[in-house]
């Protein structure tokens, strides 16, 4: 199970809390409005965030999994905390990288102290935020480095963040990714440095392309969005290994409505196959980003209204 904090990438039609590190706003251009203005955390608030991780880490190990993943990525709040372009805080949690990655840190060690040994804890960690002065692949080196002496069974690699969406092929920083395997290239040297088996995930298709991943030494690599789409990808390779699958890409110049409509098509997939129907590759990215905006705002009233939320 996959257990995360939004921090400041909270929708403000959400309504409830917008804590980030330190009281930095998104910066979407014309869509920045979409997300309120945060509130730097308390040391009360960070405690409790703390608290709830361990607490959701227990319920789902009652639940029966064998572990959870902490997201620190794709600038969610712990991501906000490494990187040094949203965390500006002057206390413990802030300043050298050993002080922004304390949260991760204090989460992983305290949900292993309650889990146990046999409880897995992988982590979800950016190579990089691609974004000028952010978070890069020498933090995360140390960050793994950091993670090590908390039996962190894996690492997972991702990049980017809603500001510069590099999980979907986009940086902001000017460096060129990959069409496939985005990170492969930046994150090859931490394979022989890091002492805990790491996975590599970003728009990973082609068998050829995942061998090549498994042989610069990434234990595992993540192609869930081509999954989406073609759920029985890996039957497919086993019979026919120079299948390509054809997945819609959406090359609007607005890139943060491409980015929505990116991650539309996708859920619409996954709700399709909870349905008992077979994924679609020609749906229409405008028609499922319309869908997917009416159907969350059902979901958000019904969420505001649990909440006492009246107002705002």
């Amino acid at each position: 199970m996959q257990l995360n904090h939004p921090g400041r990438q909270v929708f403000k039609a959400m309504g409830g809390k917008n804590l980030a590190p330190s009281a930095i706003a998104l910066d979407l251009g014309k869509h920045s409005s979409m997300f309120s203005q945060p509130k730097a955390m308390t040391h009360e608030q960070i405690n409790d965030v703390i608290n709830r991780f361990i607490t959701s880490a227990s319920l789902a190990q009652q639940a029966g999994f064998d572990g959870v993943q902490i997201h620190a990525a794709h600038g969610y709040l712990l991501a906000q905390f490494l990187s040094p372009l949203t965390n500006k805080r002057s206390d413990e949690w802030g300043g050298s990288l050993e002080n922004r990655a304390k949260l991760l840190l204090e989460i992983v060690k305290q949900v292993r102290q309650h889990c146990g040994d046999k409880f897995d804890i992988a982590v979800k960690l950016n190579s990089a935020d691609f974004q000028r002065g952010g978070f890069d692949i020498d933090d995360a080196e140390k960050v793994i480095s950091m993670l090590a002496q908390y039996q962190v069974d894996t690492v997972e690699l991702s990049g980017g963040n809603y500001e510069a969406p590099a999980m979907q092929g986009r940086s902001a920083d000017e460096r060129t990714l990959a069409r496939e395997a985005y990170f492969l290239s930046l994150t090859s040297q931490l394979v022989a440095k890091s002492t805990i088996p790491l996975m590599l995930t970003g728009g990973i298709r082609r068998k050829a392309i995942a061998e090549q991943v498994l042989d610069a030494g990434f234990v595992m690599c993540g192609v869930a969005s081509a999954l989406a789409f073609y759920p029985n990808l890996a039957n497919l390779w086993q019979t026919q290994p120079e299948f390509s699958p054809q997945l819609p890409r959406v090359d609007w110049q607005n890139k943060t409505l491409a980015g929505l409509a990116t991650m539309a098509m996708i859920k619409r997939q996954l709700r399709r196959m909870s349905q008992g129907k077979a994924p679609q590759t020609n749906d229409s990215p405008l028609w499922c980003l319309v869908i997917d905006q009416f159907k969350t705002k059902q979901r958000t009233k019904r969420y505001r209204h649990q909440l006492g939320i009246t107002h705002g």
